[in-house]
């Protein structure tokens, strides 16, 4: 890996003498840096990792440098969601996916040539010319999996979840009100929505259900933490 990254070095020094580009000692720290790790970082990341080095960069010019290696395809901006703008490295001839933690916002890479293989099938099988593709797979990651307990709120879930109903609060009144929702001990439901104005969403039997954030905090709900079940 090395190798590539002192190939990829000298070769984006002579593009900028070709065309005509500033490519000072700081602009191949931040190249330097940026290569030497193998994260998704953020302009504020980088900045930290170059610090942590001894090298002090203004977080403009880091951002500068960024979008300059992306301008010549040394590296891709991605935009996940809910999460602030990141780089990573783009290497000739490789390509790979994301698993994307909506609750840590951990990335996590990974490759599967069946996957691959497939995409291209179904884009012949439609004689279509497939020139590049993005997955994101958003979802939980194992470390926060671990941390889940039975028992919490509705509105403590991610949108969608799909989770089991523990047990309900409140009195007599509230259950009953959730109860002719179909909302009972032992039903299964799907979070749609669980954040920003408006109330929570909630999917049931192919309906959905509008919950206050205060009636959700009533219902006590299990997540789904065995891989295995999510599949099929």
């Amino acid at each position: 890996m090395e190798r590539l990254h002192q190939y990829e070095r000298d070769e984006f020094i002579n593009i900028c003498k070709e065309h005509g580009l500033n490519y000072s000692d700081k602009r191949l720290l931040v190249l330097e840096a940026f290569l030497g790790t193998t994260e998704h970082l953020t302009i504020a990341a980088l900045q930290e990792h170059l610090e942590s080095q001894g090298q002090r960069l203004a977080s403009d010019f880091i951002g500068e440098t960024l979008e300059l290696l992306c301008r010549y395809g040394y590296a891709y901006k991605k935009e996940f969601e809910g999460q602030e703008i990141q780089y990573e490295h783009r290497h000739i001839g490789w390509h790979h996916d994301h698993l994307i933690c909506a609750d840590c916002g951990r990335i996590q890479e990974f490759h599967n040539k069946e996957i691959e293989a497939l995409q291209r099938q179904i884009a012949h099988d439609r004689y279509f010319t497939l020139l590049h593709h993005n997955m994101e797979l958003y979802g939980i990651c194992g470390e926060c999996r671990k941390q889940r307990r039975p028992g919490i709120p509705l509105s403590f879930v991610l949108p969608g979840e799909e989770v089991v109903i523990e047990r309900l609060l409140g009195g007599k009144k509230v259950q009953q009100r959730l109860a002719d929702m179909g909302l009972t001990p032992g039903t299964t439901i799907e979070v749609i929505k669980a954040s920003g104005p408006g109330p929570i969403i909630v999917a049931f039997r192919g309906s959905r259900i509008a919950l206050g954030h205060g009636l959700s905090q009533k219902v006590l709900v299990s997540t789904n933490n065995n891989p295995a079940k999510d599949i099929g």
